[in-house]
């Protein structure tokens, strides 16, 4: 079943999830710190200027949690795959 669905290596694909799945997790917790961090310094501030971009980070941020929550989702399912790919393995070599 790993070669026909095209997996060269169920180790591979499984570290790859699991890097996914921690990049997900960074990305969320930076963008959300920066976020809070942001809207602690500025708050109070009414320049224009911050103003135009705590709005355009705070819908990009959004946009990268959005990302990243794909991400994680991706990984579980490269989890569930390879642990299904491995128990074909494991049986079929029984």
């Amino acid at each position: 079943m790993a070669q026909e669905v095209g997996v060269r290596s169920i180790a591979d694909l499984k570290k790859f999830g699991s890097d996914l799945k921690m990049l997900s997790e960074q990305l969320s917790n930076a963008f959300s710190a920066a976020e809070r961090k942001m809207h602690a310094v500025c708050d109070g501030w009414n320049d224009q200027n911050n103003l135009k971009f705590m709005q355009d980070f705070t819908q990009s941020s959004r946009n990268i949690c959005k990302i990243a929550e794909q991400m994680a989702e991706y990984s579980k399912y490269i989890t569930q795959s390879c642990d299904i790919l491995e128990m074909y393995q494991h049986n079929r070599l029984k």
